[in-house]
């Protein structure tokens, strides 16, 4: 399976020291709603893709199987993407099995703690509860038996047809489909290019 990521210099250093490189804590993953959904992430790929290849491995690698479409599934070296200072673009080749492909619009579901299947009438729920509370609540709020069905509507996620079945979604060719997988490793590896980034600006240096 061709894919794409980008990641900080450290990663690809890594993958050149050490000959793997994965992920040992999301850098964006401070807040615990983010990390709640980066576990049930892990989580999915033990169940869909088997355990990690080695020990100590806890959280998910990311790339783009398709960006915006069938037609442009290449991602561009995006300024948003990009942390300042030195990052890795690089194109790679993955086994089928070892990747686990989802749906990037129905993940926000996930990151912020919102159903996905059968949201009307779980949103129903949640707003009868907040009502009687008088207040806003967070996911840890909400009964066991609720939290249990958000978390099982999550999976819709990986549902990339859905769209034939329900006029809300787009056809699998239109959506933007992202990957994630444990390790890297550098027979994975198709191309690499440097980028630095300074401000706004973001070249190849190598």
């Amino acid at each position: 399976m061709r894919l794409w990521t980008l990641q900080g210099i450290e990663i690809y250093e890594q993958l050149q020291r050490d000959g793997i490189a994965y992920c040992t804590k999301p850098s964006w993953a401070d807040e615990p709603q983010t990390l709640r959904a980066y576990h049930w992430m892990a989580d999915q790929m033990r169940r869909r893709i088997g355990e990690p290849p080695i020990k100590g491995i806890e959280f998910p690698m990311w790339a783009w199987y398709q960006y915006n479409s069938a037609k442009s599934n290449k991602p561009p070296r995006s300024l948003h993407d990009a942390d300042d200072g030195l990052s890795a673009y690089m194109e790679i080749e993955i086994q089928d099995n070892e990747v686990l492909l989802s749906d990037f619009s129905s993940w926000h579901s996930v990151l912020n703690e919102g159903p996905i299947d059968d949201w009307k009438r779980i949103w129903r729920q949640m707003e009868r509860l907040e009502k009687e509370a008088g207040r806003r609540m967070t996911f840890d709020d909400y009964p066991l038996e609720l939290q249990k069905e958000i978390e099982k509507s999550w999976e819709g996620v990986f549902d990339l047809d859905r769209g034939k079945k329900e006029k809300y979604y787009r056809h699998r060719r239109n959506l933007s489909i992202q990957a994630t997988f444990w390790a890297l490793k550098p027979e994975h590896v198709v191309s690499v290019e440097i980028l630095e980034k300074k401000g706004n600006v973001i070249k190849r240096i190598q």
